[in-house]
């Protein structure tokens, strides 16, 4: 039997798939461009060396005023990868944990391990999980889509 749900759910279907295709095509237009920019870039480095780094702050004086806002800022926000001692940074977590009132969210701990001690993760989960590998005796819990973190008392 064929009715009006049956064709709005192949009407949603339908959409879905036009938009996965959209979004692969987009991942590939992205991909060709980023590698396209790759070459520019190692050819502009290529004659640069061979006629030195005169005309260098011009092209990119250039560059930059072509680029859009929104790729500086995003080429801005990126952190670089550092080191960090996860069995200290443990330690420093345990400490702020000890210290609250109440369990922290993801972002809290953050914040407070940034203020405290400098400690800043390019990806913060993944940060304070390689950090909770060293403490056994936190408690992590879901609200919603937020972590939570608590000791076990």
């Amino acid at each position: 039997m064929f009715d009006e749900r049956k064709a709005l759910h192949m009407t949603l279907q339908g959409l879905l798939e036009q938009r996965a295709a959209l979004r692969r095509q987009y991942v590939d237009q992205d991909k060709q461009l980023g590698l396209d920019i790759k070459e520019l870039l190692a050819r502009i480095r290529e004659l640069d060396e061979r006629e030195g780094a005169r005309q260098n702050a011009d092209v990119e004086a250039s560059a930059a005023e072509e680029m859009p806002t929104e790729v500086l800022e995003h080429l801005r926000s990126r952190k670089t990868h550092t080191r960090h001692d996860y069995a200290g940074v443990a330690e420093q977590v345990e400490a702020i944990l000890r210290e609250a009132s109440a369990p922290l969210t993801l972002m809290d701990l953050c914040s407070e391990l940034k203020k405290r001690h400098g400690v800043e993760f390019a990806s913060p989960y993944i940060g304070i999980q390689k950090a909770l590998k060293h403490l056994p005796q936190v408690k992590v819990d879901k609200d919603g889509r937020k972590l939570i973190f608590s000791l076990n008392r």
